[in-house]
Formats: C-alpha cells, structure tokens, sequence
C-alpha cells in the first residue's frame, strides 16, 4: 500500500465568478445585478482565507474481479456498476483519494443561512463546493504526474454516490485510510465531515484514458456541475 498526504497548492484553486454565476443560472458575467456579484466576490476572498484544502490518497494492486459491475482489490470488492466498471477496465491499480476544502468555508455558509443572509450563504456553500473539486483536480494531477513516471495513464476520478455507485460504499473506502487522514471522517451514514469533501477512486494504467467531460455517462441529472458543465 502508498499512502501518501499530498501538498495542496492553495494559490492554484480555481474560483471563477463564471462558474459560481452558472451553478446560480446565468453564465453571463453582466447577466446578474452588481450586488450579486460583489457577493461572489467578497465571500470567494473570505473562503480562501479560511479554508484549510488537504488531500491525500493510497494506490493498491487490481485483482481481476471477474465481474462487469464491480472492480477488486484484495480483500475488498467495489460494486461501482456497470458505467464506472467500464471507466477503471484496463487500471493495473487504483488510486483511492480523498480531497477537502475544510469545515471554514462551510461553517460560514451554515452561519450565514443561521442569521437569515440566504443568498450570501447559498454563494459561499457553492464556492464551498467550487474550492473542494478544485482541491480534487490537484489530487488527480499530481496522481497523473506520477503515474507518468512510470510511463503510466491515469482515468478520470469515481464517487461513490455517482453513476450507480452506491454511496454506502465509502464506509469500504474509508477503511483503505487511516482515520485521521486529510482530517476528513465518515458517519455511520457515510456523510464526510467536513462536508465539503470529496473521495473516490482513480484507475492507473498503460492502457486506460482520460476523457475532458464524463457527463453524459452519468444519469445523475441533478448534479449542479453537470449544469456548469452544459451551460
């Protein structure tokens, strides 16, 4: 097993107004008020003042788990489904990662919302959740990277909870860690803490591929990225 917390660069997340203003409904800089945007603004600065971005990851040998709907490791099997098997197919190994933007951003959503400032809080808790995927694009590349190093490709990363994946399967996840790692914990109900967080599982190999958008093999149609990326 390499287990390994990784050096997040906090001057690299990616907050872009534009994306924060599509997940609210409008991709158009000018397409909503100066206040909204001001608001945007002021709570990105404030989130990255406080957020405290981790990620960490381990990386196991495949087991051929004889099977179209789950992939293996050993000692444990994954039933990702069909879609997400179909992704990892080719991985020689897995890279099962987690990611976390820190309870900072998210504390001031949920203090925000408390004082009945809705729209400054729904903002930051989509900023929140902005910081945490960029946080998670760091993972994968620096997994990418290395990989390369050993003339390997890498897929584009799973969740459980996403393309049929059942999320009860991030209690087998998070038993690949140790409990302190990147300071994120599971719930009995497989809720992360902090919340804004994310884990999942990465296929390395020489003969897997990277795809720039996945959307269309997901049936989640609520995804609010989904909506970013569509616009």
């Amino acid at each position: 097993m390499q287990l390994e917390e990784l050096h997040i660069d906090k001057s690299a997340i990616r907050v872009r107004s534009e994306d924060i203003l599509s997940l609210l409904g409008d991709g158009e800089i000018g397409g909503l008020d100066g206040h909204t945007q001001e608001i945007i603004h002021q709570y990105t600065s404030e989130c990255r003042k406080i957020m405290t971005p981790r990620g960490g990851y381990n990386v196991l040998k495949v087991i051929d788990a004889g099977s179209k709907d789950s992939i293996e490791i050993d000692g444990l099997r994954f039933e990702t489904g069909k879609i997400i098997h179909k992704m990892l197919r080719h991985s020689e190994s897995f890279a099962f990662f987690v990611a976390t933007a820190g309870r900072g951003p998210e504390e001031l959503a949920r203090k925000l919302m408390d004082e009945g400032a809705y729209l400054e809080g729904y903002i930051t808790d989509l900023i929140a959740s902005t910081i945490v995927e960029s946080v998670a694009n760091q993972v994968h590349e620096q997994i990418r990277s290395r990989a390369e190093e050993s003339g390997m490709n890498v897929t584009n990363h799973y969740s459980p909870g996403y393309c049929s994946w059942d999320v009860a399967e991030q209690q087998k996840l998070f038993s690949l860690f140790p409990s302190d790692l990147c300071g994120v914990t599971l719930s009995d109900s497989s809720l992360m803490s902090p919340i804004k967080s994310i884990s999942g599982v990465i296929g390395i190999g020489a003969q897997v591929t990277y795809s720039n958008y996945t959307c269309e093999i997901c049936s989640m149609k609520t995804c609010m990225f989904r909506m970013v990326s569509t616009q």
